[in-house]
């Protein structure tokens, strides 16, 4: 099935469609032992042959609960309160101050991780909050710049968009490409910044959208599902337009003249990261699995092929053929410009984009 993917559901997005896991348990003897360890994540983020290698090397039996929805997860670990059973969950950036606020989550002791430094590290600070860091970034997904290199052959700024060569040929999801326009007009698309000042968050989401109204005659159509902005670039109604990176690797690994960027302005994601539960009975335990996430880039390279998000994991892209390494490995200066989605100011955000998107399909 095909969902609307825009930033309230980007981050249960897999490649152009959603995230088909079910919510399952896979129970095994001795759950909340010294010797196993408990973890919720997604199919696919965890390969079964690192799962194997670290029971046999370690002796910690690892049970896996599966979970497809963030919600899921955050109510299973908050019924449990105080005495969960649970290690680790794999929390979504934008859902952190949620964990957070219900005092679910640990801080993550760098120093029990020897091999951090394998983190690349344009992510090494993506969890941080208030100075601590709450989990391992493992995947990440992120809006970018997608052309038909048949048609488009220097494209290095959001400014492409707008260019009048271009005109009816491209597309963009309208309430995701208003934050993008606010980051090229050089305000905060995100609304971080905005905190106690609605006016400030307000006027510059006029900017974009006015800019947007102005250059209106620009794009063929707006989209809302993964699976149109494909149809759009296979059947060649566009030479170029803003998509979420699942889409994008996609036609890419399909054989299409595409290639996803992000432009020198920069653009937004997502992650998810591997955190440790709060009480946590086998913290240590957990401690070890990251540990080992991170020992060699072969196993990043295992996630981003299963689940087809990027790696965050350093020397990942050498390990891919050509083609992989077009659809899921970005250049250091390409990663270091994403700004990881937060939860801060969410809701004047969407109040005041979803006011702007009307405007803008009115104007």
């Amino acid at each position: 099935m095909n969902r609307p993917i825009n930033r309230r559901t980007s981050l249960q997005i897999l490649g152009g469609g959603a995230l088909a896991a079910p919510f399952i348990i896979r129970p095994k003897p001795g759950w909340a032992q010294s010797n196993t360890l408990n973890v919720t994540t997604y199919d696919k983020f965890l390969p079964q042959e690192f799962l194997d290698k670290f029971q046999k090397d370690t002796g910690i039996q690892v049970n896996v609960r599966l979970t497809d929805d963030q919600g899921k997860q955050y109510n299973l670990v908050s019924a449990e309160g105080g005495s969960p059973t649970t290690d680790i969950v794999t929390v979504a950036g934008h859902r952190l101050n949620q964990w957070l606020d219900s005092n679910l989550l640990a801080p993550v002791d760098t120093g029990k991780i020897g091999n951090w430094t394998k983190l690349n590290k344009a992510y090494q600070n993506a969890t941080e909050i208030e100075g601590k860091l709450w989990g391992l970034p493992i995947l990440i997904g992120f809006e970018g710049l997608a052309i038909n290199t048949d048609y488009v052959k220097e494209a290095d700024s959001w400014g492409v968009m707008f260019d009048p060569q271009y005109k009816g040929l491209t597309t963009y999801i309208l309430n995701d490409f208003l934050s993008i326009t606010m980051l090229y007009l050089g305000h905060d698309g995100d609304f971080v910044t905005y905190t106690g000042k609605p006016e400030v968050a307000q006027k510059a989401a006029n900017e974009a959208r006015d800019f947007l109204i102005k250059h209106k005659d620009m794009v063929r159509r707006y989209y809302d599902a993964g699976s149109e902005v494909q149809q759009m670039f296979i059947n060649e109604d566009i030479h170029l337009g803003h998509s979420w990176s699942g889409p994008a690797t996609k036609l890419i690994m399909d054989g299409l003249p595409i290639r996803l960027s992000v432009p020198k302005e920069g653009t937004y994601g997502f992650y998810y990261g591997l955190n440790v539960v709060n009480n946590a009975p086998n913290a240590e335990n957990a401690y070890k699995l990251f540990n080992a996430v991170l020992e060699t880039p072969e196993i990043g390279a295992a996630m981003t092929r299963q689940s087809g998000f990027n790696s965050t994991i350093s020397g990942v892209g050498d390990l891919l053929d050509d083609r992989e390494k077009q659809a899921l490995d970005l250049p250091q200066d390409q990663a270091e410009r994403i700004t990881f989605f937060s939860s801060v100011n969410r809701d004047m955000k969407n109040e005041i984009l979803d006011r702007a998107m009307a405007e803008v399909k009115a104007g």
